[in-house]
């Protein structure tokens, strides 16, 4: 054994879209790592997904590294496969001390331990500082479920220590270790944690209050990613990158003072009630070229119930701003809004084409824990039927958790593929809507096989699966 702890981002079992081959790192496991270094630990990793290893592979690959801690991160709809990996490698290394992080642990910490059996402990929150604390109690040959942000097991019973411990300075955190992971096309920065806004189809990972790391430290970040790394993309995975504008500004500033502008190519999301033309002028000459605006609907009762505080005029001034700067602009919407109807959907595909993105994207909702959706969901209340389906199912594009009672699912997955063909057409983007097909060809080919295949639409989900069931049902595709 080379070092005592492995960290890895899993790969998917069956790669169906773009998220599963990706071109750049998992940022919260290069965190985790770089933090761990940073204290003295020795540390390797495994990204599944980018070193494009099967499941098989990467279960052999930790299997001879017998690490003596193994950290497994996992969104919910990978967290059947992530236990199956852990549950291989504990057949084969019992001695091997495994622990989840990520977000469906942190939102479903008991459920999670109760359901999948091989995990022995979960960091609930922002993992760094509980994590290292977990390394130093296992190696020392302590019991770490005290510390804070830690579940664990207690004989029959599940506790759960609170959340994981937040700096008061992210810079605390430190970089990335990139170097641990396979060369990529792009890596992830981010600059802030935290969103203040209450959409309520989101479980605010990070929580709604807004933490930055200074200027001068993200400057250090992105110069190393192009020195060391000679990246020439960098992608801002802060929830709301535009939130304050003054900090925006500076940051820009530091990059064109650098000389960076020009050198390095940015992305970020940006909320339509942040942003104006000043800020939007900043970015660009910064080397922004292109962000994301999550506008979520075209109808504007929808848009008042979802919490996002933006209106049909709001999200039209700001993609108007972002065009006069020179800014290309992908916006995205969800379909299966709580009470959503056809009609409401055709307002969202109005409204898409009247913005005439660069690109766009309409992704089915998700009731993902945490979020208020979940809580309506799985209470059966806004209208919404949960479909007895697995967590692989709990996937914005390919995915089959939940339908309507005015919006079936089939109906669901017809508009959505409506959309995508009404708003490239009526745009004139013929170039782009075959560019996107190209990319998302796998995609593309399961939802058709999924409608295709797909009988009426299923009854309410299970009591016992909402409860929590020992082995969520597998979807049949």
């Amino acid at each position: 054994m080379t070092e005592p702890v492995l960290l890895v981002s899993p790969p998917a079992e069956v790669p169906r879209e773009c998220y599963d081959t990706p071109d750049y790192p998992a940022i919260g496991i290069g965190y985790v790592a770089g933090y761990l270094q940073t204290h003295g630990i020795p540390v390797r990793v495994i990204d599944g997904k980018l070193a494009r290893k099967s499941v098989a592979g990467a279960i052999d690959e930790i299997v001879a590294a017998r690490p003596r801690i193994l950290g497994l991160t996992a969104m919910t709809h990978m967290i059947v496969t992530t236990h199956r990996i852990a549950s291989a490698v504990k057949a084969r290394c019992p001695d091997t001390t495994v622990v989840l992080g990520g977000f469906h642990g942190s939102s479903l910490p008991e459920r999670t331990l109760r359901e999948f059996p091989a995990f022995d402990y979960i960091v609930v929150g922002e993992g760094e500082i509980a994590f290292l604390k977990l390394v130093n109690a296992v190696l020392a040959g302590r019991d770490p479920c005290d510390i804070l942000g830690i579940a664990s097991r207690e004989g029959e019973r599940v506790r759960v220590n609170g959340r994981g411990e937040i700096p008061d300075d992210l810079d605390d955190l430190g970089m990335p270790a990139w170097e641990l992971f396979p060369p990529a096309n792009m890596y992830p920065i981010m600059s802030q944690r935290g969103c203040p806004f209450g959409c309520n189809f989101c479980s605010r990972p990070y929580g709604r209050k807004l933490r930055h790391r200074s200027p001068p430290h993200v400057l250090m970040e992105i110069r190393r990613n192009y020195e060391q790394f000679g990246c020439r993309r960098m992608d801002f995975y802060d929830e709301t990158f535009s939130v304050r504008k003054e900090y925006v500004a500076g940051l820009c500033d530091k990059i064109v003072s650098a000389g960076l502008a020009g050198e390095v190519r940015f992305w970020a999301y940006v909320h339509a009630n942040t942003i104006d033309l000043p800020t939007a002028k900043k970015m660009k000459l910064a080397g922004f070229d292109e962000v994301g605006m999550g506008v979520e609907s075209g109808n504007a009762k929808i848009m008042r119930k979802m919490k996002k505080g933006v209106g049909v005029a709001d999200v039209l001034r700001a993609s108007g701003i972002l065009k006069q700067a020179g800014m290309k602009l992908g916006v995205y919407f969800i379909i299966g809004h709580p009470y959503e109807t056809k009609r409401d959907v055709k307002d969202s595909i109005d409204l898409a084409a009247r913005i005439n993105p660069d690109s766009v994207a309409f992704g089915l909702m998700t009731p993902y824990p945490g979020s208020e959706i979940w809580e309506l969901a799985t209470h059966g209340e806004g209208g919404y039927r949960m479909i007895p389906s697995g967590w692989e199912d709990f996937n914005k594009q390919i995915g089959k958790a939940l339908e309507l009672e005015h919006l079936p699912r089939r109906a669901m997955e017809l508009m959505q593929l409506q959309a995508y063909l009404t708003v490239y057409l009526r745009t004139f983007r013929f170039r782009e809507m075959f560019q996107a097909a190209w990319i998302n060809r796998k995609r593309i080919l399961f939802i058709l096989r999924k409608l295709l295949s797909s009988r009426s639409a299923g009854s309410a989900g299970s009591s016992s699966w909402l409860q929590g069931s020992a082995r969520p049902q597998t979807l049949h595709t």
